[in-house]
């Protein structure tokens, strides 16, 4: 089956075979290009080649202006409004940038609709003075300045096409308009062209007006690419306007409406099939490709992406068969992985705060691959640094010196200069690190193409604005300039370059105007996506567009659906995919135009589920078998020594024990932007070692204890200072943190002092005694006793707990009891084991007793290790806790015992 626009070729041809004075008119152009190859193709003589225009083209071709951009536009517009507003009421850019792109929409719409802007205006205004009540006498200030907004529109309008027109520019509305002003007189001066418009649908009211003009001159011929079955359908929105144009257009009164087809009827295999995500529809466009093998069948193959940011997880997805892609719709700028790398910046630098920069905020940068490749192995080192000194803010000075330090890397030193809020200075950084990249990745071993494509993007937008901001310098702050940046971006994309003519073609719907394929996958066919729905960006009233004949969200819905449907008039299999996560009301829905096919006919739509294959792996015990190599690493182990905490860490959980002893894997070192327990704890006991240092073996008084609480707030600042950093303890939570620890230190200190007064006598014999001792033979044991205090001439082995320690903890009904991997008597463990260590080290006059202090029970006072409801802790305590070591002990050397999780 030809193409409709080798069809319109063949009957031009036919018609007249030199086409040197044709111009061909088409909606994009891409459509272009396929209309020179067709013309190419079917050619039997040679001639000069003929103009191809789009239409945008040919509209700027009549009115003899020049285009220009959304963001010169901007500047344009605020430029008039200084001009025109009072000093006094004047806004500042930021908030004029927050309705001005709404109202340069409303102008293109009223210019390229040929509507009267004077009675238009007038009409708005009127609307908003009745919406607003302005008969009241006690109008406030804002309802005055509201109305004053309305009644300055049709100055802002007026000066604005003025002062574009006499720098011979337009936007889009304005060159629309002159071109429909003009067109006669481009009539008179070219009477020898013949124009050829091709598959046309939607018509503003400027084109209608050219086309119609031309029409009636008599050398324009009009090829509207219908279908039969639409047209006949009187209540079809792909025909809406089609239907309109052969009804109300003066000229089908009596000449015939180009061309009506009947291929929409024709047997075709189409199929609707969900899936859960948006990467899942990469993957399956990755799957429907593979049964397109020949180049043939590629080059007969589209990609239809409804939303564009499909487009780099569909190209990571596509066959590896595919070795030619052209891609119409183009990367957008803010979807490569630069965009991420200055959107970080902005954030960095928008949301600095007295403190510095935030480390989240500096590592993220320094992480993004193109900073990385800077930094090499040194972003590690920077990384380990960040942790282990627990920097959580940074001036500037601190983190461009340790950047320094590690590497010579101006480049990223510069991106943390301090913008100052000032948007000229971000400009200038950003061009600079720029440059910077682009060396550094034209001088690297390995040259990425597609890295200094995604660099250059944002070189020429960056440079945009610095052109726009020095002619205007209406940007007065960072902020405002992050917002304009994000726009920029989103309307920027980088084109890459492809064979229109071969491989796999990839587009967006619009694109695919005029286009025939006979393979179509069409993604996101969701309701909502494809008709985008009611989302209007205008402040002209629904009504107002109405009266006018502005477009609503119906003619845009109908826009879609002739777009949606005209791709299946020539094709033969198609694939419409859809999401049914939840992101949104409606979302999870369909596209209505499935439904009315399903509903309509004539094809029988094929539905199913696509669900990502995986398989569920049989549960297996995670266990880990003892090799030669690991029984000489435990030997290794207890030859230096297992602590206490290595013992009990075996006993919850062998697994971790592998991990941690075994293997020697650490935990990662993060920074700690709120103290941890484990950091609260160290705090707590380096403190209370401090203060007891210089009265061990001296019997404590109260005066000595009153003593230590004075100095409590100084010798916690200090361990804070050595274990934390002080400058992040003052406020928000790490504040409190410093109080409770203070507070623990302090009630602890009471408690001793009670004692004291009350008779107690108390004498420190121990403090943070470090512990070597032999069990058996190549068999060793550490660890550090916190205090060993006496009492009363009772000997008391104390460990410190920051956490909530009950005395249920320390007492076992059975010695068995000690082994239980889930962790409840492991304190009562630990506390045996130091005992047996002090005992073994240096034999004590028994019966002692051991056990804890809980800073978060301390109404529990010192909680002994209890045994059949006795505290003493006598040879007979040693002598069975040595058994339960000794079991254990052979059950970790062991060769045929495995690491295995507990159940």
């Amino acid at each position: 089956m030809e193409s409709f626009i080798e069809e319109v070729v063949a009957t031009v041809l036919k018609q007249n075979d030199d086409v040197t004075n044709t111009l061909f008119i088409v909606p994009s152009r891409r459509a272009g290009n396929m209309v020179r190859s067709a013309l190419s193709q079917k050619l039997n003589k040679t001639i000069f080649a003929p103009e191809i225009f789009s239409i945008e083209e040919f509209i700027a071709h009549i009115s003899g202006l020049r285009a220009i951009d959304a963001t010169e536009q901007l500047f344009t517009l605020f430029k008039v409004y200084q001009e025109k507003t009072p000093k006094v009421n004047q806004e500042s850019f930021a908030v004029f940038y927050g309705w001005a792109q709404t109202v340069l929409h409303d102008f293109n719409e009223i210019d390229r609709y040929l509507v009267s802007h004077k009675e238009f205006f007038d009409y708005l205004s009127a609307v908003q003075e009745i919406n607003h009540w302005s008969s009241e006498n006690n109008q406030t200030d804002i309802i005055k300045r509201y109305l004053d907004f309305w009644e300055t529109l049709p100055v802002l309008y007026k000066a604005f096409c003025t002062k574009l027109e006499k720098q011979g520019k337009g936007h889009q509305g304005i060159i629309y308009r002159k071109a429909a002003d003009d067109v006669e007189f481009y009539i008179e001066n070219n009477k020898d062209k013949q124009h050829i418009f091709i598959g046309f649908n939607a018509l503003n009211t400027s084109e209608q007006h050219i086309i119609q003009a031309l029409l009636s001159a008599g050398n324009t011929s009009v090829f509207w690419d219908a279908e039969e079955w639409f047209m006949k359908n009187k209540k079809h929105e792909a025909s809406y306007f089609l239907r309109a144009y052969k009804k109300e257009w003066k000229y089908y009164q009596t000449n015939p409406f180009l061309a009506v087809s009947n291929n929409y009827p024709v047997q075709k295999n189409i199929r609707s099939i969900a899936v859960t995500q948006d990467i899942e529809q990469a993957k399956l466009v990755g799957q429907l490709l593979q049964q397109y093998t020949s180049s043939k069948e590629l080059r007969n193959t589209a990609v239809i992406l409804n939303d564009e940011r499909l487009l780099i997880p569909i190209l990571n997805a596509l066959p590896d068969h595919i070795k030619k892609v052209n891609i119409t719709m183009g990367v957008p700028l803010g979807q490569t992985p630069t965009a991420a790398l200055f959107d970080q910046l902005f954030l960095l630098h928008t949301h600095v705060s007295q403190r510095g920069y935030y480390y989240k905020q500096v590592v993220a940068i320094l992480q993004h691959q193109a900073v990385g490749k800077l930094l090499g192995s040194n972003l590690e080192r920077i990384k380990k640094t960040i942790a282990s000194q627990n920097y959580v803010y940074f001036s500037e000075k601190e983190i461009k010196t340790m950047i320094l330090q590690n590497t010579e890397s101006d480049i990223v030193a510069s991106l943390f200069t301090s913008w100052d809020d000032n948007p000229n200075n971000a400009i200038k950084l950003c061009l600079t690190f720029i440059q910077g990249l682009k060396e550094s990745l034209l001088h690297s071993d390995h040259k990425e193409a597609l890295a200094l494509e995604y660099l250059f993007g944002f070189y020429k937008v960056f440079n945009q604005l610095k052109n726009l901001n020095d002619t205007y310098a209406f940007i007065e702050d960072v902020a405002t300039l992050r917002r304009f940046y994000m726009d920029v971006i989103g309307s920027h994309t980088l084109d890459l370059r492809g064979d229109p003519y071969e491989g796999l073609q990839i587009m967006g719907v619009l694109e695919s105007r005029l286009l025939d394929f006979k393979n179509i996958i069409m993604t996101s066919v969701n309701e909502g996506v494809i008709p985008a729905g009611k989302s209007t960006n205008s402040y002209i009233p629904y009504d107002l567009k109405l009266t006018y004949k502005l477009p609503t969200f119906r003619e845009k819905d109908a826009v879609y659906a002739y777009h949606f449907y005209r791709l299946l008039h020539r094709a033969n299999n198609v694939d419409f995919i859809y999401t049914t996560s939840s992101q949104g009301i409606g979302s999870t829905e369909k596209s209505r135009f499935i439904l009315q096919m399903e509903i309509e006919g004539p094809h029988d739509l094929a539905s199913s589920v696509a669900t990502s294959s995986f398989q569920v792996a049989p549960y297996t015990e995670n266990t880990i078998l003892k090799t030669p190599e690991i029984i000489s690493r435990l030997r290794e182990i207890v030859q230096s020594g297992l602590s206490p905490s290595s013992l009990t860490t075996y006993i919850r959980n062998p697994i971790d024990f592998y991990y941690k002893y075994v293997l020697r894997i650490k935990e990662r070192e993060d920074v700690e932007e709120t103290v941890a327990a484990n950091t609260m704890g160290t705090i707590v006991h380096n403190t209370l070692e401090e203060l007891y240092k210089p009265y061990v073996n001296v019997k404590l008084t109260a005066q000595i204890i009153e003593g230590m609480i004075l100095k409590i707030d100084a010798e916690v600042r200090n361990q804070f200072a050595t274990e934390y950093g002080l400058t992040q303890i003052a406020q928000g939570k790490n504040l409190i943190i410093y109080q409770v620890v203070c507070r623990y230190v302090e009630n602890y200190l009471q408690l001793q002092l009670s004692s004291l007064k009350s008779g107690d006598t108390i004498v420190v014999r121990g403090l943070e005694s470090n512990l070597n001792v032999s069990f058996k033979k190549e068999i060793n044991f550490k660890g550090k006793v916190d205090l060993v205090e006496e009492r009363n001439g009772d000997i008391r082995i104390i460990d410190y707990k920051t956490g909530k320690v009950e005395s249920r903890h320390l007492s076992p009904a059975n010695w068995e009891d000690l082994l239980d991997d889930t962790g409840k008597y492991e304190k009562a463990f630990q506390v045996l084991m130091y005992a047996y260590m002090m005992h073994k080290k240096t034999p004590l006059a028994l019966p002692i007793s051991a056990g804890i202090i809980s800073f978060k029970n301390l109404k529990s006072g010192f909680m002994p290790f209890k045994k059949d409801k006795s505290t003493d802790i006598t040879e007979e305590t040693l002598s069975s806790f040595s058994e339960i070591l000794d079991q254990l002990i052979a059950e970790i050397l062991n060769p045929d015992i495995p690491f295995a999780q507990p159940t």
